[in-house]
């Protein structure tokens, strides 16, 4: 046999020396060591919601515009989502040094990409908004370092952002029924202190009443260094009747479209959803970048520039952390023929409510802090999706 063609029983021939296949185990045996990221494989379609007060600085000049001041934006989408979902074909090993093991991984390599969903006259009818490469890693416990199971996820933003994010694996056996969905505000981040982010020498900053209740007061950005009650910066178009023509915002926001319930908590699209459902049971995935200490990296736009104390500090907006929960739904189908049981045990392990008829559903609520001019951005995103066929 040639170096530079396959074997006879090949129908085609390589450009180089021939490789043969790396030994590798079946594909249910990889179902079954992706633990709770197994049934995330496929493509998911749906609809979300995106939120954010965001810099708007289009003619951002030494001159016309001095360093501490900051233009705002307001931007609501309803979103159309998707999640693409590929099981990586067998183990992937990670060396260990004696006393610790070699660690076998099992993953999946995704693709999410979200478009603006509304209708014009919005600025951003129709456009991309979001596109998103990654993985989705089933980590085992290891003992060097000491560590607990998890799942981790590596995600590659366009912006110049890659972000690594994990959290404790969950059980693979679905919790029975609803998953409980949280109000998503008041946000955790914002009465703490930015790593790496020193205050400019000033005298103590004045106690701060706290600011009353307001609607949409969860999305408002707020000043570092922090302080309890932290420093907001009150923005009238958070309650939507405030938001006329003219206002730093891409609405106004007609309310059969956008209502100011979902400012207000934009995870009640979630709740929403699942109202009505007949929820047979949920896999709860948390994943957090302060659990893997801030494993956030940016582009040189978003690197260092150095204050009277000759430390660093970000330049340009720049993520500060970075958190998601998912959650794998089985959705029960009403008056679904039920399917013959099999005999088999360990089909449960794959389909844990065999033979009740269900569909597959994934919800998921994240939460990005940017860091702009010393002020913590808060952006959110939701969305409510199904495993379509294709």
């Amino acid at each position: 046999m040639s170096e530079k063609t396959s074997p006879s029983t090949c129908p085609f021939k390589l450009a180089g020396p021939y490789v043969p296949p790396r030994y590798q185990q079946g594909p249910i045996t990889t179902a079954l060591n992706l633990g709770p990221l197994a049934s995330l494989a496929g493509n998911w379609r749906g609809t979300g919601f995106n939120a954010i007060w965001r810099p708007d600085n289009p003619e951002s000049d030494p001159i016309t515009t001095p360093p501490d001041q900051t233009k705002r934006f307001l931007e609501l989408n309803l979103t159309n989502e998707s999640f693409d979902f590929h099981v990586i074909p067998g183990v992937v090993p990670n060396r260990g040094l004696n006393p610790q093991t070699d660690l076998s991984l099992y993953g999946l390599h995704y693709l999410q990409r979200v478009s603006d969903a509304d209708a014009p006259p919005f600025s951003t009818a129709g456009q991309a908004l979001h596109i998103e490469p990654g993985l989705f890693m089933n980590v085992p416990a290891s003992t060097v370092p000491e560590h607990e199971a998890s799942i981790v996820r590596m995600a590659s933003i366009p912006h110049g952002v890659t972000v690594m994010m994990e959290g404790k694996t969950p059980s693979s056996t679905p919790v029975p029924g609803k998953p409980h969905i949280p109000n998503l505000f008041p946000l955790p981040e914002f009465p703490a202190f930015v790593p790496g982010i020193p205050p400019d020498p000033a005298p103590p900053l004045p106690t701060v009443v706290a600011p009353k209740a307001t609607d949409g007061n969860g999305i408002q950005p707020v000043e570092i260094p922090s302080q309890i009650p932290p420093v907001e910066h009150l923005v009238p178009e958070v309650t939507l009747p405030n938001d006329t023509a003219g206002s730093q915002s891409n609405g106004p926001y007609p309310a059969a479209t956008i209502p100011q319930k979902y400012v207000d908590n934009p995870n009640v699209l979630l709740t929403e959803a699942i109202a009505h459902q007949n929820i047979l049971g949920h896999i709860t995935i948390h994943l957090d970048s302060k659990a893997v200490d801030h494993e956030i990296s940016n582009i040189p736009f978003l690197g260092n520039m150095t204050n009277a104390f000759n430390t660093p500090f970000a330049a340009n907006a720049f993520v500060e952390s970075a958190r998601a929960t998912f959650w794998i739904e089985w959705v029960g189908i009403p008056r679904y023929p039920r399917l013959k049981a099999d005999p088999c045990p360990p089909i449960k392990d794959i389909e844990p409510f065999w033979p009740e008829g269900s569909y597959l559903q994934l919800q998921y609520s994240q939460v990005v802090i940017l860091v702009f001019n010393k002020v913590r951005w808060p952006h959110v995103t939701v969305a409510t999706l199904t495993l379509s066929a294709g």
